[in-house]
């Protein structure tokens, strides 16, 4: 069985309210890093005078695990930007420069913060991250030390995987590369004592890596700030992986969703971060598997059932109803539920409406798809040619993930997608993309008169098989 999991996405910065124990700043600065810390903060920066046309927009987001989500927006006046004083956890954060692609991420610890209340960034370069400077703040040194390292390290393993080298060699090659990507953070930390990114770095392993009931003892479940990281992500993801011992149990995987959550219940957000990444990582890791492997949904609907809908934390967690909301999301792209309804216009300007179309055609597809997909390229242009002699009864949506709108048009007209053509251009972080959890393509869903979810083939091979056999 295949154990490589889906890089797990996070819950948004809605889900960070008051935390249990948290400890408010007073006017002493404090002198080491200090668990659920939090303070009103001044982020603001300038461009370098070196630098021509400086305005723009600067965008301000918060870091939740791998994902970034939006705090907040300003313009650029004279190279100059500031946003509005606000709360900050203790944390990584993002700025974007004019878009998402130019970004720059830093670290805000109230413990280092002046009595001003202020962070100042200054940039040295239009690729933000390329040279930047912030003052007086031993938690960007290291994390600006740790991010080069882990870059040169990235780039090494990439070459790695590309190499000719026995898969043995390329997996001994990578650890050995990860590990010193490690000890390189255990420097940082000791170097730098008490930073909040230190701590987190100097966390990446498990001192107890082969041991599974001792995996988690380094971590402080009850600091609610390590989600503003990709800490718990990476630890958990690794724990399954290594301990799910699936071929020996078949309730194995299980197993190692209770143990996490044992842990993560010593704070009630901690633990919300964890059911949700859990959920949506299990999710995913079905969704992009070529083949269809029922224990992901089975996880899904344990995580649902055990701990978020029922009563499987006892009396020490209450989820909250924007956690049951969310994950009710998921029950509604699962075969039989009715998933969200798509509201926009197509590419000729067209009004759609899902619900409104499957309800005049026996079957609706939804195809997620993007030109610079290889897998798609190869598929679609087969089997728009057989569609356009099979459409009785159905209707496909064509959803692409792509980012020019040129490329989109042409793309459409040159391979006769004559089809219903939409495109937000947002990549994955659409609007609608994000209401049907897509991280892969081609993604397909079949949807019958009554909008409800018939089938999710895994390529247009099977949805072809699909529509011919119904």
């Amino acid at each position: 069985m295949c154990r490589i999991f889906y890089i797990f996405i996070l819950l948004p910065i809605f889900l960070i309210s008051q935390i249990e124990k948290e400890v408010p700043l007073g006017s002493e600065k404090a002198p080491s890093y200090v668990k659920n810390q939090y303070d009103h903060v001044i982020v603001s920066g300038e461009f370098s005078e070196k630098l021509k046309s400086r305005n723009g927009k600067m965008f301000l987001y918060e870091m939740i695990g791998n994902d970034d989500y939006l705090l907040d927006s300003v313009n650029i006046s004279a190279g100059k930007f500031s946003f509005k004083k606000r709360l900050f956890y203790a944390g990584v954060y993002r700025i974007a420069f004019n878009n998402s692609n130019n970004s720059l991420d830093f670290v805000i610890n109230p413990s280092e913060i002046n009595k001003s209340q202020s962070l100042f960034i200054k940039l040295n370069n239009f690729r933000i991250k390329k040279d930047y400077e912030i003052p007086n703040s031993k938690d960007n040194d290291v994390k600006k030390s740790y991010a080069a390292k882990e870059e040169s390290i990235n780039s090494k393993i990439k070459l790695i995987r590309k190499s000719q080298k026995s898969r043995d060699e390329k997996i001994r090659e990578m650890k050995t590369l990860q590990n010193e990507l490690f000890q390189y953070g255990l420097l940082l930390d000791s170097q730098f004592p008490g930073t909040y990114y230190g701590m987190i770095i100097s966390n990446m392993q498990s001192p107890y890596n082969t041991i599974s009931h001792l995996y988690f003892n380094d971590i402080d479940f009850s600091d609610a700030c390590i989600i503003r990281s990709s800490l718990l992500p990476n630890r958990i993801q690794t724990y399954i992986q290594n301990f799910n011992d699936y071929s020996n149990n078949k309730f194995g995987f299980h197993d190692a969703v209770d143990v996490v959550m044992e842990y993560a219940k010593q704070n009630d957000k901690v633990a919300e971060f964890c059911m949700y990444n859990m959920l949506d990582g299990f999710y995913n890791t079905g969704q992009t598997q070529k083949k269809n492997d029922p224990i992901w949904n089975d996880l899904c609907d344990y995580i649902m059932n055990e701990y978020i809908f029922g009563e499987g934390c006892g009396d020490d967690i209450e989820p909250s109803d924007l956690l049951k909301e969310r994950a009710s999301q998921f029950k509604n792209l699962q075969v039989g539920n009715i998933p969200p309804n798509i509201i926009t216009k197509d590419l000729n300007g067209v009004d759609i409406n899902l619900e409104y179309t499957c309800s005049k055609n026996n079957y609706t597809v939804l195809l997620f798809w993007a030109s610079h997909c290889n897998h798609c390229m190869a598929e679609m242009p087969g089997f728009a040619n057989w569609y356009s002699q099979n459409s009785e009864g159905v209707e496909i949506i064509a959803i692409s993930l792509d980012g020019q709108k040129k490329k989109w048009e042409t793309t459409v007209k040159d391979n006769n997608f004559n089809w219903v053509n939409i495109c937000q251009f947002k990549v994955y972080k659409s609007p609608i993309c994000l209401d049907y959890k897509i991280k892969k393509t081609p993604s397909i869903f079949v949807l019958n008169n009554k909008m409800e979810i018939v089938a999710k083939p895994k390529s247009t091979h099977q949805l072809r098989s699909f529509l011919l056999s119904n």
